[in-house]
């Protein structure tokens, strides 16, 4: 099952915040656990990330629901690299060593992995597209890019609802579409991937035909209406910039673990 990732509206927390904090704040976080050596950094950023998402009102449930992959690739990742680095101090073997060093490496990795899907999927749910679009033409960026922006996000819920339709057509018609072995892979993409791209095709088509209609691009500029301005959550997300760029410099000074 794909996650559902899209935005929703709200008014606590992140949801209250300009697209430009929201977007600094998340631009902060990625910093944070790529530059930062060690693991101290990325849990502290992780649980800003969790702190982040009670503060905006997700419900928990969900919000880990829709991680679960996430936390499945991670301790993918945390596995791989344990068992890959074989230098260092021993704590067991089963037929392949397992060192502190592979461990404290996976778990950075799987951290790392983990705080920027997490980041960024709190990033969708609380910025509002449109506003988001607005405002990167505001400041400066051509509105033909903006409007790219919004369609690449409007179609992402539209594909996984007309999977979600396909799929269910195809089961009310008795075609099992199972993926567990290369002819169910054949029958997936010829009952589910071709039905989903052709009719999304045909709903690009429709974009294109509606935006022709209306003269898209053929002013060089376009007026804004919706306003974008800073408020008090934008000054939170601020100092919680601050924080974490102070401690990604301090922690690769002192080289923390």
């Amino acid at each position: 099952m794909i996650p559902t990732i899209v935005y929703r509206s709200g008014d606590r927390g992140l949801h209250r915040a300009s697209p430009v904090g929201s977007l600094i704040l998340l631009t902060s976080l990625l910093v944070a656990v790529l530059a930062s050596p060690g693991i101290t950094v990325k849990l502290i950023s992780l649980g800003l990330v969790f702190a982040l998402t009670a503060w905006s009102g997700e419900p928990p449930a969900a919000w880990c629901k829709s991680l679960r992959f996430v936390a499945f690739f991670a301790a993918v990742l945390l596995v791989a690299h344990a068992l890959s680095v074989r230098e260092g101090t021993r704590l067991f073997s089963f037929g392949v060593p397992v060192t502190v060093e592979g461990l404290l490496a996976g778990g950075e990795t799987a951290l790392r992995f983990f705080v920027i899907l997490a980041a960024s999927f709190l990033f969708v749910i609380t910025t509002d597209p449109d506003r988001l679009a607005h405002t990167m033409i505001r400041l400066g960026i051509p509105y033909r890019y903006g409007y790219v922006f919004i369609l690449a996000l409007r179609f992402v819920p539209f594909f996984r609802d007309e999977l979600r339709t396909v799929r269910e057509a195809q089961r009310m018609r008795g075609i099992q579409t199972s993926v567990r072995s290369l002819s169910g892979i054949r029958r997936a993409v010829r009952y589910t991937f071709v039905p989903v791209l052709v009719s999304g095709l045909m709903r690009v088509d429709t974009v294109a035909m509606s935006m022709k209609g209306r003269a898209f691009g053929l002013y060089p500029k376009r007026t804004v209406t919706i306003p974008v301005g800073w408020n008090r959550v934008d000054g939170i997300a601020m100092g919680m910039v601050a924080v974490l760029i102070g401690l990604t410099v301090v922690s690769r000074r002192l080289g923390w673990l």
